[in-house]
């Protein structure tokens, strides 16, 4: 099942669900702002302050959120 990277990655964002970590993780990702410049094109939600902590904050609100999840 994990042998394709959308297998993966469907995989990650179960685990993340699960475990209420999903907004924990995408913060991390999004700390390093030339890394996001290079995956990222300069329209991208995530290169706007604004609108990465809107996406982060509802994130956060999927914390209250029970999910089971087969993982």
């Amino acid at each position: 099942k994990l042998k394709t990277p959308v297998g993966r990655g469907r995989a990650f964002l179960r685990y993340c669900l699960v475990h209420r970590q999903l907004a924990e993780s995408l913060q991390l990702c999004l700390l390093d702002p030339e890394s996001l410049s290079e995956w990222y094109y300069a329209r991208s939600p995530f290169l706007s302050p604004q609108r990465r902590a809107e996406i982060l904050g509802s994130l956060y609100e999927l914390d209250g959120v029970t999910f089971q999840l087969a993982l």
